[in-house]
């Protein structure tokens, strides 16, 4: 791509201009007409990386070309981005007007979040995503609506775009099950199975685990309530404002056996005192006791004179130790 994006960075933009270079077509496009991708899996940059960006594109432009698909019934928007979200938000920062955008047509949805999911793969190792990210791929990846052909015209098509850029380097496979699935990301099929469980939390119970608010155990819990009690769940760990711990969301999940979540009766559990546990029973030696007591006492009596005796001596002031 280094080669592609040197000869993009010479041109002169304008609206609706359009070039083939290296076989490729390219169309600049104003930032205005384009759209996120709709339920984007990745977390866009922010702070410190983010304004690196910015200024990077300040000085030397957006080398890289974007990747969009062509869309129809938005009145607001033409096309739908699929690759360069980061470099859109920080080129529209830094003052540019629109970039250079490889157009794709006639996608279905499923093919459009192909092509989200493997370029964000061939930027990143799977290792550095963060968890509602990892469940995203994994999930993408074991659903059987996303053909293995597909896929694998769709990477060779992004390696050629990347070729010279350094950044390649994911292989394919055809993946049958979770397990087969995690030996391409060194993890086991019991791993890949929380991944899947995890996909299904909303974005504001994932956005959590991501900040390391939540456990993954947590999370595979609440995985398991539908849309609305997980959002009332989302609500009162607003409220709560601290880590809740496994066992209080494992009690939610059974407290949603029982009928719709309230904010209110979750924020009722979270703050339900831990019981007390059981003080442990404690065995005197006979010795101890049986030269006070005549044969045959019986065993209440003898329990109830210790008792009092006992009530006595921690009755009586102490001394303090020096």
């Amino acid at each position: 791509m280094s080669s592609l994006t040197a000869e993009c960075a010479g041109l002169d933009s304008g609206p609706e201009q359009e070039i083939t270079k290296k076989g490729v077509r390219l169309v600049f496009i104003a930032f205005a007409r384009i759209r996120q991708f709709q339920g984007h899996p990745f977390r866009l940059y922010t702070g410190e990386r983010f304004s690196d960006m910015v200024e990077s594109i300040r000085q030397n432009g957006i080398l890289m070309p974007l990747i969009v698909r062509r869309i129809f019934g938005d009145p607001a928007h033409d096309y739908e981005m699929l690759s360069g979200h980061n470099r859109m938000n920080a080129g529209q920062a830094a003052g540019l007007e629109g970039a250079w955008c490889v157009v794709k047509e006639g996608l279905s949805d499923a093919e459009a979040m192909m092509y989200v999911v493997e370029t964000n793969l061939l930027q990143r190792s799977f290792s550095d995503l963060l968890p509602s990210e990892k469940a995203a791929v994994l999930t993408l990846r074991y659903s059987e609506m996303f053909s293995q052909g597909k896929r694998n015209d769709i990477q060779r098509e992004l390696e050629e775009l990347e070729r010279g850029s350094g950044t390649c380097g994911s292989d394919f496979h055809k993946y049958k099950n979770r397990d087969v699935l995690g030996e391409d990301y060194a993890l086991t099929g019991r791993q890949v199975a929380t991944y899947l469980r995890i996909n299904r939390l909303c974005d504001g119970l994932k956005l959590r685990l991501d900040e390391k608010q939540l456990t993954q155990a947590s999370a595979v819990s609440l995985s398991y309530l539908n849309g609305p009690d997980q959002l009332a769940v989302h609500a009162a760990l607003l409220r709560y404002q601290r880590k809740p711990a496994d066992a209080q969301m494992a009690a939610v999940r059974k407290l949603a056996e029982t009928g719709p979540l309230t904010e209110d009766s979750i924020m009722g559990l979270l703050q339900k005192k831990a019981s007390s546990p059981p003080p442990k029973a404690l065995s005197i030696q006979s010795a101890v006791y049986t030269p006070y007591f005549a044969s045959g006492t019986p065993k209440k009596e003898i329990e109830r004179v210790i008792g009092e005796a006992l009530a006595l001596y921690f009755s009586q002031p102490r001394e303090e130790s020096a």
